[in-house]
């Protein structure tokens, strides 16, 4: 026999973790896309300052 008091616990543990998840997911997408912005601005900047010296960004 299930105990209902356990299967209502779970439930809301189970629905607590699902959000936290996609909380943590959706901060992973935001850090991962401002990382791959601030790299190609460095490669960007890199290649500007080989090629034009006196280049300033």
């Amino acid at each position: 026999m299930k105990n209902p008091w356990m299967s209502a616990w779970l439930s809301a543990a189970n629905s607590m973790t699902g959000a936290a998840r996609g909380q943590i997911m959706a901060e992973m997408s935001r850090s991962q896309s401002h990382m791959m912005q601030e790299w190609q601005r460095a490669w960007i900047d890199a290649w500007m300052g080989m090629w034009f010296p006196g280049h300033r960004h």
